[in-house]
């Protein structure tokens, strides 16, 4: 019966002062703690950006794609998938070597910037150098040819159409686009230090408002707002440095015992930054790049 009497007397306050103000917050240990990582994966970001030269051009996500709808009947499409994610090509003549003249990326906003352009070869070093799961038992698709060409690959300041090698393989009419920029830079490797607190949901993607000076973060949070049972709240915070900002997801939940899915919904949140975005990166506590795109 006491316990059922608490519950009660917590109810009738929620009541009383609203539900969104009846909302769990992470506790200051967690805030302390994602603050630590925070200002460690800026750290790695200067350090990496820093050696790589200060490109313009950050690359969000992969740096090969699938073009075209199918591997088609001719060529067994899970040994080329596989084959594909391990890194197993062999070429029937040798590619180019050549490097051709440097290129642009260009933004859906019309920017642009000057890039420089590598050979059909290395881009086919770098794609195999991307394969990350091994198959000792597929068999390596085999590249018929290459040409420059243009597609469109995320970057951190949104979609980008940037030169790319296209690779022709036998027996389907598949392609594959490497990104064809030189020393492309993609953020430090994957950290594997302290697990991160549960503090909120990561940031997917975000827009960035005309003057620089707002970020509105889009993640996968409740379906429902704090008020609500199994819903939350949320609020942002962003952590900056010269080079680079973390944005945090702080998520409120509703204390109330209640049935919940595991259903998401998708949930936005704005932040302030203390000067403007311009050319820093949005980055995640593993100091990976996340895409920004301008508010239209």
């Amino acid at each position: 019966m006491a316990r059922f009497r608490g519950f009660g007397i917590f109810a009738v306050v929620c009541l009383v002062v609203g539900l969104s103000a009846c909302t769990s917050a992470p506790s200051s240990a967690q805030v302390a703690e994602v603050h630590r990582q925070a200002q460690q994966a800026l750290s790695r970001w200067a350090t990496a950006a820093a050696g790589a030269g200060g490109s313009g051009f950050v690359l969000v996500g992969e740096s090969t794609l699938f073009v075209g709808s199918d591997w088609g009947p001719n060529i067994d499409g899970n040994n080329a998938k596989m084959a594909w994610g391990a890194g197993l090509f062999v070429t029937a003549d040798p590619l180019p070597s050549e490097t051709p003249p440097g290129g642009k990326v260009e933004w859906q906003d019309g920017t642009t910037h000057t890039v420089p352009v590598i050979s059909a070869q290395q881009a086919l070093t770098d794609m195999k150098a991307a394969g990350v799961a091994p198959c000792p038992d597929c068999t390596p698709l085999q590249i018929t040819g290459a040409r420059l060409t243009t597609a469109t690959f995320q970057s951190s300041r949104g979609p980008a159409q940037i030169p790319a090698w296209e690779f022709s393989l036998k027996d389907t009419d598949v392609n594959l686009d490497q990104a064809a920029v030189e020393a492309q830079f993609t953020g430090p490797p994957m950290s594997d230090g302290a697990a991160q607190p549960r503090v909120g949901p990561p940031v997917d993607s975000a827009t960035v408002d005309a003057g620089g000076m707002t970020l509105t973060v889009a993640f996968v949070g409740a379906p429902g707002t704090g008020d609500k049972p199994c819903g939350a709240d949320y609020t942002a915070e962003a952590v900056e440095s010269d080079t680079a900002v973390v944005v945090i997801v702080y998520e409120h939940n509703n204390p109330l015992p209640a049935a919940c899915t595991a259903v998401g919904a998708f949930r936005t949140a704005q932040v302030a930054l203390a000067k403007p975005l311009g050319n820093r990166t949005l980055i995640d506590l593993q100091a990976q790049p996340i895409s920004v795109t301008g508010r239209r």
